[in-house]
């Protein structure tokens, strides 16, 4: 039978469903029912949360509790809350709210935060206290279990709420190498609010992520959701809110009034400007509803990524009454800025919930190839976020899932399966493009798509449960040169760059990386070189090493095997699969020379990792290196007396820089033709002694006006002797 399930986009919400804990108030969950259904969603909502993971035993630990929906129905007296280490039985945290009522001013009334990093009245610790696992005892590769338990009043009785966590302590930072920074590009925060999910506030995500050691992470809540200023049919919008931090300064309290900030899309500008700093950086981006131009699936939903500096109205979820969905995918992406771009969300989900032939809520559907053909054909659109989530494991018991993760209960569509039909996907797609010259790049990327969810992910349905997916449990990790560390993180800007031209790992944890190395000195990021995401002609007569890296940590698995795979248009193969030895397990590198393959023509080398970690390892992905195999043409590049080097890079935007060699005095000419052979430009005509020369062409012709994208020669003539390269101008 097929479940129902609506992804609940919180952390930890109270779910309250017959049967009911003896401790929770009776509410009817259902929306026929005037009966005391709360103002933005069927149950009243408490969230406790911290980091499934922290860098190592000197990374404080952010503990944050939210009290959501508290203006139908206030808490009329908020006792206390606690946070109790149950492996000791120590009080880390107690706080005393003296019987405070919440939800009696409007700031309080959707999201009133706490969120602390030091103890407070611990049982031996001095209040102040950072709360490290080395404080608290802990070291690396240890898990943290912990208790968080709200007591409070809420009309006539007396009522507690409890969540059980568990943190692992990291060994270090994800093991990604210099210049690569690992971020979230999926990811829901408290403006994502409807009926039936939503998220937690920024100034909590932040730390949280910073804490798991994300280095940045793209605010993408729904756009159904951003345009809601009201309370709607099924999206609502939040006015105002608060928050407190306690740290080791003291406690602060802030309060954010979004109304007058503009509305959501302002307001969350305003919490990534408040947040941002050189160690954790922030992109406001959007889960864009756009209606599917598919004759299958005509109007039903499907999620888009859009990474745009402005926004792009799409009010209609989908859902009851929020139908029909527009803008349509042709039409919301010929919207995008210059320089924005998209990527389809979780390609291989239907977001439907029929069940018995009716339809309960959204009426999505796949993306499917119909659509993804017609986005390619917009330039904005780079590729598909096909890893989206790890949820490998699930639980019924929403409040303490740990039993039944442990024993390997298994999620409903468990990890890898769609991600492995995402794959799938993006394979046909890049074949489907190698025709083409050059052929259209499809990029691929991963995210948690978390709702809040900093521990582990809650859903609601027919029967509520918990997955241990959480935030950054999958990351999209960005090259981004320069001297950038991981306390002074690259410009937003130049991370989101790196995202849109695909110079992107995919992982669930560990790190892989191919890069042709032409020159073999081991640095495959100089001119003329190819890495991830890059594209050029090479000459399968030369050596040609394809270099491969990775890394892994002792909580993600000693790395089993790596694959490379090479793709053309009539399929894809495995050119080579190596199996560590123990002293590479966590990290390691090889070659491969590619002159060994009989390549021809337009083809692409991406490569997978898989570790040994658990029942389904962990993973990571490379995007791809597009090479040309041209040794037709790259055969006759000397004769007696004169050499004509392959112009780099190629292809190229906007110069690239063409060397030959005359080994006497002559009279050389240098020129660039067109794909007809119509002359362009030319670069040199004159008596040059001996020696070695260097030119570089602008991309532009005779009269200085720039040309178009396609393919160019280089011609390099000594009497009647000539040399030629191909060139590939990219725009």
């Amino acid at each position: 039978m097929k479940r129902i399930s609506i992804h609940l986009a919180c952390s930890f919400l109270v779910l309250v469903s017959l049967p009911v804990s003896a401790h929770a108030p009776i509410h009817s969950p259902w929306p026929w029912d005037d009966g005391e259904r709360y103002d933005n969603t069927w149950f009243k909502d408490f969230m406790m949360d911290a980091p499934w993971r922290v860098i190592d035993e000197d990374t404080p630990i952010p503990l944050t509790v939210i009290l959501k929906d508290c203006d139908m129905d206030d808490i009329r007296e908020l006792h206390w809350i606690e946070c109790i280490d149950t492996s000791t039985g120590a009080r880390i945290w107690f706080h005393d709210f003296n019987d405070e009522r919440i939800g009696n001013n409007a700031s309080e009334d959707n999201y009133w935060t706490w969120i602390t990093t030091v103890t407070e009245n611990h049982d031996w610790l001095p209040n102040g206290t950072l709360l490290t696992p080395a404080n608290l005892g802990y070291g690396t590769g240890d898990r943290i279990p912990l208790r968080v338990e709200i007591y409070y009043k809420d009309d006539w009785f007396n009522y507690s709420e409890t969540r059980h966590l568990r943190i692992e302590v990291g060994s270090g930072p994800f093991p990604w190498p210099a210049n690569w920074f690992g971020g979230d590009v999926h990811y829901h925060t408290m403006y994502t609010n409807n009926i039936a999910e939503y998220g937690a506030p920024i100034p909590a995500v932040k730390r949280a992520a910073k804490a798991a050691g994300v280095h940045w992470l793209c605010v993408t809540d729904h756009s159904c959701d951003l345009d809601e200023t009201g309370d709607g049919s099924f999206s609502y919008g939040t006015d105002e809110w608060e928050y407190t931090i306690q740290d080791e300064n003291g406690i602060h309290e802030h309060y954010r009034d979004v109304s007058s900030l503009g509305g959501s899309w302002e307001s969350i500008q305003f919490d990534i400007d408040q947040e941002m700093d050189p160690g954790f950086r922030l992109y406001r981006g959007v889960e864009i509803n756009l209606a599917s131009v598919d004759e299958s699936s005509w109007d039903k939903t499907m999620h888009t990524l859009f990474y745009n500096p402005s926004y792009i109205h799409s009010p209609n979820s989908g859902a009851f009454g929020e139908r029909p969905v527009y803008p349509n995918l042709p039409d919301g992406l010929a919207a995008l800025d210059p320089g924005g771009f998209a990527y389809a969300a979780h390609p291989k989900s239907s977001l439907s919930a029929e069940w018995g032939g009716t339809d309960w809520g959204v009426n999505g559907t796949e993306w499917g190839l119909v659509n993804l053909g017609t986005a390619l054909g917009y330039e904005g659109f780079r590729g598909i976020q096909a890893f989206n989530t790890r949820n490998l494991y699930e639980s019924y018991d929403q409040y303490n899932p740990w039993g039944d993760f442990n024993a390997g209960n298994a999620a409903d569509n468990p990890y890898p399966n769609e991600l492995n039909q995402g794959l799938d996907l993006w394979d046909t797609l890049l074949q489907s493009h190698l025709s083409q010259d050059p052929p259209r790049k499809v990029f691929f990327a991963g995210g948690s798509d978390a709702h809040g969810d900093f521990n582990y992910s809650t859903h609601i349905g027919i029967d509520n449960y918990a997955t241990d997916s959480a935030i950054g449990k999958v990351q999209t990790v960005a090259y981004c040169p320069g001297s950038w560390g991981p306390g002074n993180l690259p410009p937003v800007e130049e991370i989101m760059e790196a995202y849109r031209a695909g110079r992107t790992v995919s992982t669930d944890g560990p790190f892989l990386e191919i890069g042709l190395d032409r020159d073999d000195d081991g640095d495959w990021y100089e001119e003329g070189d190819l890495m991830i995401g890059d594209s050029g002609s090479v000459n399968n007569g030369l050596p040609l090493p394809l270099k491969i890296r990775w890394s892994s940590l002792p909580e993600f698995g000693e790395v089993d095997r790596v694959t490379v795979y090479a793709g053309d248009s009539g399929g894809l193969q495995e050119i080579l699969q190596l199996y560590p030895s123990a002293g590479e397990a966590y990290a390691g590198s090889s070659s491969l020379d590619l002159n060994g393959f009989s390549f021809e023509g337009w083809h692409y080398l991406r490569a997978e990792l898989l570790t040994e970690d658990g029942e389904a390892g962990h993973r990571a992905y490379t995007n791809p290196i597009w090479m040309f195999f041209d040794s037709a043409t790259d055969v006759a590049n000397s004769l007696p007396g004169f050499r004509l080097e392959q112009n780099w890079p190629n292809p190229f935007n906007p110069s690239t820089e063409i060397v030959f060699h005359l080994s006497k005095e002559s009279i050389a000419s240098l020129e660039i033709l067109d794909a007809s052979g119509l002359l362009v430009r030319s670069l040199v005509q004159e008596l040059l002694p001996q020696g070695e020369y260097r030119y570089r062409w602008d991309g532009r012709d005779f009269r200085g006006r720039a040309v178009s994208s396609g393919i160019y020669f280089s011609r390099l003539r000594l009497g009647d002797r000539e040399l030629s390269r191909k060139m590939l101008l990219l725009k």
